[in-house]
């Protein structure tokens, strides 16, 4: 058997399930272990540091493994080292706020560490290139236990969840997106790593299991960067395994395809492998290769004939509507035969609407408002949202909105519109703390420079440009950062955190006060 054979058994696009060999491929990140090294070292400095954690988790209770408890062990001490000893602190200061209000500074440092490491490692760029090629069609979902934006940067477009909680209260639906279970560097309190964490992470896995069941039920699943008895995935395939029969079990053996590196191995090689999950045998696919392009070639003939975004925008979309009975900003509701609606334009004709499209205004939200302002993906009029959607998200956002875009390009006069624009200048965008910490800029000097030197690490990057004088704010610079931070996740505004979230919105009023209203 081929790799083609087992992929062609497909019947439909498959979900990739992720672990942290992907991570140390294209990124050189270090293993679980290494990671954890690392930060022992960070505290005494010793060759033996890990090893003497090691060594004293074996004469402990471990309730889940060994790993957490190490782990758990050096984050006490890490913790309290950091707290005491300043020079072992290299975060910035939105994170240094974070910790205020109870963020592990463990966790905070592994985060930005993490991010400071994610380096493309250029042996395996066309591999990368490929995958990030094939995920516009070829793939339907990535789940991951990965901490990294890795597959951020290749799944575009892609819906991200981080963390079981965010995952389990949302609804999800099952095409273009990530879920990020292990939790994410963006958000560092979400980071799974300790003894306490996995608990927990275990006390919720059957709600997990049940969210995730109708992926694994509908979706073949493989599984790449991982040991084939690493704990993590032994775990969650047995949480949902246990909730099958055993004829339900048996279904999985030609949707289950476990990836094995073997270093040097040419071409590929298919087995069955047959694993013990409690007393239930789980069958599956085996490949064995060193070089993934083989499989990533093979994944490019399995394709949806439309791109997985377009498919998870329009199904969210669809269920909005289900549940609210109310259209939103991207589900267009007309009559079909509405003289307004070209003969190229994708519409869903749901009930007598007799205004085509005005209605999905009342549904528009803060971030497209924002959004739109960059990349112009919004198909209605700038009249039609300062008269539609303004009123409303106005009152939800403090009356902070970018207005100057939309006012340059109204037919109409928009009196309050106007007034509020009037009051947002460059002074009033950037807060007191920035201004007062202007002189942690450095040598930086442009946005550019700022964007070339800091945009591994994005959070950084941003919170950096917002403290450039208004004289140093290059409109065409931000603008190519900003189109770039786009591009790259065109619901950024959407998947980062809160605080992320606050500085993008930041420059672009930043963007819309000096390409609209100063110019």
């Amino acid at each position: 058997m081929t790799i083609e054979d087992v992929i062609n058994k497909f019947n439909t696009t498959p979900f990739l399930f992720i672990g942290s060999g992907m991570s140390r491929r294209y990124l050189n990140l270090p293993d679980w272990k290494g990671l954890l090294k690392y930060f022992a070292e960070s505290i005494s400095n010793d060759e033996f540091a890990y090893d003497s954690y090691e060594n004293r988790a074996k004469t402990m209770e471990c309730k889940l493994g060994i790993m957490p408890k190490v782990a758990e062990l050096i984050q006490q001490d890490f913790d309290r080292k950091w707290f005491s000893e300043e020079q072992i602190r290299t975060i910035d200061k939105t994170l240094i706020e974070e910790i205020h209000k109870g963020l592990s500074p463990f966790k905070a440092e592994m985060a930005e560490y993490i991010k400071e490491q994610s380096i493309v490692n250029m042996n395996y760029k066309d591999e990368l290139d490929k995958l990030s090629e094939i995920s516009e069609k070829n793939i339907a979902g990535v789940i991951t236990t990965n901490y990294d934006s890795l597959l951020e940067s290749c799944f575009k477009g892609f819906t991200k969840y981080v963390g079981q909680s965010q995952l389990i209260f949302s609804a999800i639906q099952g095409v273009a997106e990530i879920y990020k279970i292990h939790g994410s560097v963006e958000v560092p309190e979400s980071i799974v790593i300790n003894e306490e964490d996995y608990i927990e992470f275990e006390r919720k896995s059957t709600y997990l299991a049940a969210k995730l069941m109708t992926i694994f039920m509908e979706y073949p699943i493989i599984f790449m960067g991982y040991s084939i008895g690493d704990s993590n995935i032994q775990g969650i395939i047995k949480s949902i395994v246990n909730c099958l029969n055993a004829s339900q079990v048996n279904l999985l053996k030609d949707r289950f395809v476990f990836i094995e590196y073997k270093p040097g191995m040419v071409g590929a090689e298919v087995t069955p492998y047959t694993i013990m999950i409690g007393n239930k045998p789980l069958t599956m696919k085996k490949v064995t290769l060193d070089n993934f392009m083989l499989l990533y070639n093979v994944l490019k003939n399995k394709k949806a004939k439309l791109p997985v975004v377009i498919l998870g925008r329009f199904k969210k979309e669809l269920y909005e509507y289900t549940i609210t009975n109310m259209p939103t900003a991207n589900l267009r509701v007309a009559s079909i035969d509405d003289e307004r609606i070209k003969d190229d334009d994708l519409v869903l004709a749901i009930g007598k609407a007799s205004t085509f499209g005005l209605k999905g205004l009342s549904g528009l939200d803060a971030n497209e408002w924002y959004r739109n302002i960059i990349l112009n993906d919004l198909e209605f009029s700038a009249d039609e949202l300062l008269e539609h959607a303004f009123p409303k998200l106005i009152r939800q956002n403090s009356g902070k909105l970018p207005l100057n875009k939309y006012l340059a390009e109204a037919a109409k006069d928009f009196p309050e519109c106007k007034e509020i624009a009037k009051k947002q200048d460059f002074d009033s965008i950037i807060s007191k703390t920035i201004k007062n910490n202007r002189k942690y800029l450095g040598g930086y000097q442009s946005v550019k420079q700022i964007w070339e030197q800091e945009k591994f690490s994005t959070s950084k990057a941003l919170r950096l440009i917002a403290h450039l004088e208004e004289k140093q704010m290059g409109v065409d610079e931000l603008e190519d950062v900003l189109k770039e931070i786009f591009e790259g996740d065109v619901n950024v505004l959407q998947n980062v955190g809160a605080n992320e979230r606050s500085d993008i919105r930041r420059l672009i009023r930043i963007y819309d006060y000096l390409k609209w209203k100063k110019q």
